[in-house]
């Protein structure tokens, strides 16, 4: 006679481990603070005004899609700077276009603003007050003001766009700022890794009860 055994029983003779929860949450935090930490060159194609163009073949480029934040301008007549260029196109065939000349040097001075504020590998599991990153977060709105009004011309800022590129930059820094109020990603991290010893702590006390020879 084949025994029937309903899945509560089941449960009680193979208990199921949950390790695998504590390790997933855990590799989801450390991938969040993998990609804050590389966020800088997702943000340089941004700056740049680039996109992925995907081809019909399969591969892909990055190519010019908006203008860039920051552009080159003709000091003489005050416009940005274009070159003509020949870029291949979705269907595969070369079209000719003109494209701004980004800033580059603009655009790396206003990176290495954005790593030394936040976007870089200790801000996410430091422990600072809220009241500290408001504080700093101000003082770092101020300053960026004048730096942006300072650079307009010479970075090729359009005076219109001045605000939204002032909010685009704060915004950045804002959110990885938050990352470490009171040390919220450290402690995330630490319950999760307690939160798997205990899990673990468990299964190796359920493999010692359980032995399906008695």
């Amino acid at each position: 006679m084949v025994e029937i055994r309903n899945q509560e029983e089941d449960m009680d003779y193979y208990p199921i481990p949950q390790r695998d929860v504590g390790d997933k949450a855990l590799a989801s935090i450390a991938t969040l603070l993998r990609e804050t930490t590389q966020l800088l060159p997702v943000v340089r194609r941004e700056f740049r005004g680039e996109g992925i163009q995907q081809y019909d073949d399969g591969t892909y480029s990055y190519v010019q899609i908006t203008k860039p934040m920051f552009v080159k301008m003709d000091l003489r007549t005050n416009k940005p700077l274009r070159k003509e260029i020949i870029q291949k196109g979705a269907d595969g065939k070369k079209y000719r276009r003109k494209i701004y000349i980004p800033n580059d040097e603009a655009i790396e001075e206003v990176l290495s603003l954005l790593k030394f504020m936040g976007l870089n590998q200790i801000t996410p599991i430091s422990n600072i007050d809220e009241n500290t990153v408001l504080d700093d977060l101000k003082e770092f709105e101020c300053k960026l003001a004048v730096l942006l009004a300072l650079k307009q011309k010479s970075w090729g800022i359009e005076k219109e766009f001045l605000p939204i590129t002032m909010t685009k930059i704060k915004t950045l820094v804002q959110d990885a700022r938050y990352l470490c109020v009171n040390g919220s990603t450290i402690k995330a991290i630490q319950k999760t890794v307690q939160r798997i010893e205990q899990i673990r702590e468990g299964d190796v006390s359920s493999k010692k009860k359980f032995n399906p020879y008695h």
